[in-house]
């Protein structure tokens, strides 16, 4: 169902969505980066609305959606995180009860055997999918790894599936190579193309991230019996999925020379088969479509059980839109505007229905030191808290 907001205000979002809400009736409201949905069940709840239970669910580790979980916690009835990262950051840095805290995984399909792969002779083929971004992804390490595997005598093959801002640098970076033949771009692929024209094509998969809370792609190649070389990126420490020389090979983020001896181990087709029987088992047993769904069911239930927030308290009402709003009020403001038929304009789906609505109250390197911290266990000095916490 359509969720219109005419005018592209804030108050417009929250005003759609209460109405979505009264028309569905539903007993669950899942929101994935819409915080606009726990205004709308916060103002139904303050004007003494019948309303749902609200579930952020939460598919990061960013200091944005940490921040939102942080200023909702008074109105979410549960949050789901994918990650035990994200669920432990949501408990000491974002302050929500621990009993509302959820984790169910991603999930693949996976085939019951892994795929058999005949070793391939020549240069190793390497395959990489993914958004191609430096922050997160930390792409530009690709050519540095591939120089330095260059170096340790290895020949080798790249195939890039995916896009992203960081696309035309790495192009550049690789130009070469891609001149050459020796490395390929694929573009965005559809799941069966990415199966056949990647997955299946891959001596190893590499993958250089900061953090990731899966990575799907990850669950993905193993169940297609593809071994995996990755950083061991913020995510991968509480998740307590990958072993080292057990069902894959990890380096340290950045490390492009450490990436490089591990792409160098990968050539041994005997220890490929060995990675891939083990990284088809963990999927089998923690990441299957089938596993997912299941965790799902029983955090909705569980979030069902217990009490729903009926907090009356309007914190996070909508602000000023405009000018219209600074003189009458946001409410009122929002009512000449849609009588008058005035419209915000937006430059993307992202200015219309904003991911993220709070304003940090930690920077976000800060943040993303504590949560190293956490991942790795080691101790954070206490509760983890944002600055604004400091007589709460």
């Amino acid at each position: 169902m359509a969720i219109p907001n005419p005018t592209g205000s804030a108050e417009g979002r929250i005003r759609a969505l209460v109405a979505a809400v009264r028309r569905v009736q539903p007993e669950l409201v899942l929101s994935v980066n819409i915080p606009d949905a726990y205004a709308a069940v916060e103002r139904m709840r303050g004007r003494g609305e019948a309303a749902p239970r609200v579930v952020m669910t939460n598919h990061s580790i960013e200091l944005p959606y940490v921040s939102d979980t942080k200023a909702w916690r008074h109105v979410i009835d549960g949050m789901v995180g994918t990650n035990r990262l994200t669920c432990r950051l949501a408990t000491e840095w974002a302050c929500l009860d621990p009993s509302r805290v959820h984790y169910a995984p991603y999930g693949v399909e996976c085939p019951s055997l892994p795929v058999r792969r005949a070793p391939k002779s020549g240069p190793l083929r390497i395959a990489y999918s993914g958004r191609l971004d430096e922050g997160q992804k930390r792409v530009q390490d690709i050519p540095l790894i591939l120089d330095r595997l260059g170096a340790l005598g290895v020949q080798w093959e790249l195939r890039v599936a995916g896009g992203g801002a960081s696309e035309g640098m790495l192009r550049e970076r690789l130009r070469p190579r891609i001149d050459a033949g020796s490395v390929q771009f694929l573009g965005v692929l559809n799941p069966s193309a990415l199966t056949e024209r990647l997955y299946d094509w891959a001596n190893v998969l590499l993958l250089t991230s900061y953090w990731e809370t899966g990575p799907i792609v990850i669950w993905e190649a193993m169940a297609r019996g593809l071994p995996v070389v990755s950083s061991r990126y913020v995510g991968s420490g509480l998740e307590g999925s990958l072993s080292d020389g057990g069902n894959c090979l990890l380096f340290p983020v950045g490390d492009v020379q450490a990436a490089a001896v591990q792409l160098r181990r990968a050539t041994d087709p005997k220890f490929r088969a060995a990675l891939a029987e083990a990284g088809h088992r963990l999927v089998r047993e923690r990441y299957t479509r089938e596993h997912s769904v299941e965790a799902w069911d029983q955090c909705l239930r569980a979030i069902m059980a217990q009490p729903s927030r009926l907090t009356a308290t309007t914190a996070n009402a909508s602000v000023a839109a405009g000018r219209l709003d600074r003189w009458l009020g946001p409410g009122p403001g929002e009512t000449v505007r849609r009588l008058l038929k005035r419209r915000f304009h937006h430059n993307d789906p992202g200015g219309e229905w904003p991911h993220a609505r709070s304003a940090p109250t930690l920077d976000e390197r800060g943040f993303f030191r504590r949560a190293e911290q956490i991942d790795a266990g080691k101790p954070t000095c206490g509760r983890v808290l944002a600055s604004s916490d400091a007589g709460a």
